[in-house]
């Protein structure tokens, strides 16, 4: 599903410092695999996944996305490509705060035009699914973190991805919330979709299938 090879990303900051975030990485993401992202702070893990979701492009190296080398394309194709096959939870749930719950899971269709009117039950059920079926009109400031973050967990999937990433999605949240996410991305990839995971909870990274360790900005093993 996704190969990055050779990647190297470098930030540049001020007019001198450069920071290396990721060097000389190769990996191979096969569709379908439930793969965890581990390693210490700066350890260049959100960078990984910004890779791996076509969010940022590479100093140098290539990445291919479902076998096409999509290093080079024009933003409007990755965006194209990130909108219909990817879904991102970030560290932060991210809602509009004008926005009730079922609006913000509604927001990627209404950004990118895509929006019809089945796609509302569709929203309504990728709540439910959450446990948030009844709290649709809810405004985010109504909303607990762990609620704001399973409402960010039905947004990324209301455009039914094949891909899943997630950077830190049970940072912040109680044992139970955590338990809501996970279940739902064992439930999401036994169903063949592919989920990368960013955290530093190795009891976490430890139900994943696979295990990528980084460790200043290189692949320090896996298991």
């Amino acid at each position: 599903m996704i190969v990055l090879e050779n990647i190297c990303k470098t930030y540049r900051i001020g007019r001198e410092r450069k920071v290396h975030a990721l060097s000389d990485v190769s990996e191979t993401i096969g569709a379908g695999e439930f793969v965890a992202v581990v390693g210490p702070s700066g350890s260049g893990k959100s960078t990984f996944l910004a890779m791996a979701g076509l969010l940022e492009r590479p100093t140098e190296g290539i990445v291919r996305f479902d076998g096409k080398d999509v290093t080079d394309l024009r933003d409007t194709e990755r965006t194209r490509i990130r909108a219909e096959r990817c879904g991102f939870i970030f560290q932060f749930p991210s809602l509009i705060p004008t926005l009730n719950a079922l609006e913000n899971v509604l927001l990627p269709k209404t950004v990118h035009r895509t929006y019809k009117a089945s796609d509302e039950e569709w929203g309504r059920e990728m709540l439910a699914r959450v446990g948030m079926g009844d709290k649709l009109e809810n405004l985010p400031y109504q909303l607990s973190g762990g609620e704001q973050r399973r409402v960010a967990l039905a947004r990324a999937l209301i455009n039914k991805p094949d891909v899943i990433l997630a950077d830190e999605p049970t940072g912040a949240v109680d044992a139970y919330n955590a338990d809501v996410i996970m279940n739902l991305f064992k439930e999401w990839n036994a169903q063949g979709k592919t989920v990368i995971m960013v955290t530093h909870d190795m009891k976490l990274a430890g139900e994943a299938g696979r295990v990528i360790q980084l460790k200043d900005g290189r692949v320090a093993g896996e298991k």
